[in-house]
């Protein structure tokens, strides 16, 4: 287990890396100000801690192995996909439009990250 929790977790967090940077590529970095790196890189700790932790409480309960990783996804990003989106909108006091195709696009990455998760733990033979 503490083999999976350390593989989980350094991977999601690269995977959660990788993937901001490419749509940082894409939008060529539109959205306001940077974070320093320890900021930025502890936030990708955390979701990869956080989304491991998810991966765990669903693990076995979906009936096939990548169920889970689709599930793990799936509840993660209403969290930080439509509620954000909402939040932000209404702290902001403007429309929704420019935070919902980031919303997506972290759909798109935690689906990833979740199939990870399921695969590594197929594969490392983690069990309930």
């Amino acid at each position: 287990m503490l083999r999976f929790l350390l593989l989980a977790i350094l991977a999601t967090a690269l995977l959660l890396g990788l993937g901001t940077l490419a749509f940082d590529a894409a939008d060529g970095g539109s959205f306001g100000p940077r974070l320093a790196g320890e900021f930025v890189l502890g936030g990708w700790l955390l979701e990869a801690v956080a989304l491991t932790a998810l991966f765990l409480l669903i693990q076995g309960r979906g009936g096939v192995w990548w169920l889970d990783g689709l599930l793990t996804a799936g509840i993660a990003w209403i969290f930080r996909g439509p509620v954000l989106v909402l939040t932000v909108a209404e702290a902001l006091d403007q429309g929704p439009d420019p935070w919902w195709g980031m919303s997506l696009r972290w759909l798109v990455l935690y689906t990833l990250c979740g199939l990870f998760l399921a695969f590594l733990a197929r594969r490392l033979g983690v069990r309930q």
